[in-house]
């Protein structure tokens, strides 16, 4: 069966089917997947099946694996994959991760250029992650904010007074990796891979993957 992209909605994300992720990929359909996701933003393949290690290969066609800071949250075996669940209870409230919009480590000098979910244990309904499609959002300011922005940098850390999460049940060492030196981004660039202006440090592109999945394999 040949690689077929579909569109999901006129903006953001296709759905890929034809291609077994756990077998080897060609060169030519790894570069079409690249080219994809470069101007997609998001790739949804269904009906993947992995154990951590094949998922872990399937990464590797996007680029280099970058680790999560929270060693906890590892696979046994594989720390390159981290896993995300909803079965922490601290002060009698559920901790959901990333329950709010968020770039994932853009704390890290230099973060992730994207993040990859296997979905190993979901709810019967809900559940649901959302994506933004920065350039649109870019795209939709008004002028005189383009050029309010424009040279503008942020500065970006994993906690702060203005985001009081609880770091979870980690080691000092790991806390301690999370509290890095904070990162600046530029409100507004330019994406090599696409030409296009966004107002997210996504828009910072690089070679590192941080790859996760939503329950804790058994």
């Amino acid at each position: 069966m040949a690689l077929t992209i579909t569109p999901l909605t006129p903006h953001t994300g296709i759905e890929i089917t034809g291609l077994d992720f756990t077998r080897p990929i060609d060169r030519e359909n790894c570069a079409v997947l690249r080219r994809a996701f470069a101007e997609h933003h998001v790739l949804v393949m269904r009906d993947q099946y992995f154990a951590p290690d094949q998922f872990e290969t399937a990464a590797r066609l996007f680029g280099e694996i970058q680790p999560h800071d929270k060693k906890e949250r590892h696979v046994p075996g594989h720390p390159g994959v981290d896993y995300v669940s909803n079965d922490q209870i601290e002060n009698g409230r559920r901790i959901i991760p990333g329950e709010t919009f968020h770039t994932d480590h853009s704390n890290h000098p230099c973060p992730p250029k994207a993040t990859m979910l296997f979905a190993v244990e979901l709810p019967s309904s809900g559940g649901d992650t959302q994506y933004v499609n920065m350039h649109d959002a870019y795209d939709d300011l008004p002028e005189d904010t383009k050029r309010r922005i424009d040279g503008l940098k942020a500065v970006h850390v994993y906690q702060s007074k203005y985001s009081p999460r609880p770091l979870g049940q980690i080691t000092e060492e790991a806390a301690a990796s999370c509290r890095r030196p904070a990162s600046t981004r530029w409100c507004a660039r330019t994406r090599r891979t696409a030409a296009r202006r966004c107002s997210s440090t996504r828009c910072a592109w690089n070679l590192s993957l941080a790859w996760r999945i939503t329950k804790r394999w058994r």
